[in-house]
């Protein structure tokens, strides 16, 4: 099958993610990111600046713009999961007063595409964009629990990185635990990747069945006890078990 691809657009995502995974950065470090020649860099960044999507400071540093803004705003009333994720959200956050995270999975990262965020003056840090681990934290283990064999392969090749003293760094402790947030269909993290904070994840399926995304409830572990905690689980399986059934009524993910 045919290929209709066109490569200077591929080029140009590569350099509109890049800023906006990395606001602040250079052409140089933008050409290095993405790949590619300074020279070919440049005319892309300054095509992009032109067109409203990214700005240029005094500084000479990037940074996302007006149209890129109102883009993200389109596409999040217009996509599906987030569409239909946002009343379920919505309510987590009010009957939990803790942050509410969804989280999908890109390639070897996890990345927050949405949330809520706490209503306490102590809160756990999160923003929208934020790329993680798959093997640490609530959402990132429950998303490679239900990854393809190839993407837990590829996390297994490496040493599993350290983030405090509770990140899973055993390979065979890293399985077990995926095979049992699979048998219980949800995990609770504690302290593994941001220091005393924890997360109440759950999976979301997709319209044809697969785990596109998941769910938590997430704040400083200071506030969690057993019986908040057996309370957040039934909350967020509650809330990912409505999103999952609307998005098997319909078209698309």
């Amino acid at each position: 099958m045919p290929q209709y691809t066109i490569d200077v657009v591929t080029d140009t995502f590569r350099l509109l993610e890049a800023v906006g995974e990395h606001p602040g950065s250079r052409l140089p470090e933008l050409a290095q990111r993405t790949m590619l020649t300074k020279t070919k860099a440049f005319r892309i960044l300054r095509t992009l600046e032109t067109s409203g999507y990214i700005v240029q400071d005094s500084a000479q540093t990037f940074y996302l713009h007006q149209k890129s803004y109102l883009l993200g705003q389109q596409a999040k009333g217009q996509w599906n999961l987030a569409r239909i994720t946002k009343p379920y959200m919505d309510e987590l956050a009010q009957e939990t007063q803790e942050n509410v995270h969804l989280v999908v999975r890109d390639g070897l990262s996890s990345v927050v595409v949405d949330l809520r965020q706490s209503t306490h003056p102590i809160r756990m840090y999160a923003e929208i964009g934020r790329r993680g681990p798959l093997h640490a934290g609530g959402t990132p283990k429950v998303l490679l629990a239900y990854a393809p064999d190839e993407v837990l392969n590829a996390v297994l090749s490496e040493a599993l990185q350290q983030f405090t003293e509770d990140t899973i760094v055993s390979k065979q402790h890293l399985l077990s635990t995926l095979e049992r947030i699979r048998h219980d269909g949800f995990h609770v993290a504690v302290g593994d990747l941001d220091v005393d904070a924890f997360s109440v994840a759950a999976a979301i399926t997709g319209a044809k069945g697969a785990v596109i995304a998941a769910l938590s409830v997430a704040g400083p572990s200071m506030r969690l006890n057993a019986e908040l905690e057996q309370r957040y689980v039934s909350l967020v399986r509650a809330a990912s078990s409505g999103i999952s059934n609307r998005l098997a009524g319909s078209q698309s993910d």
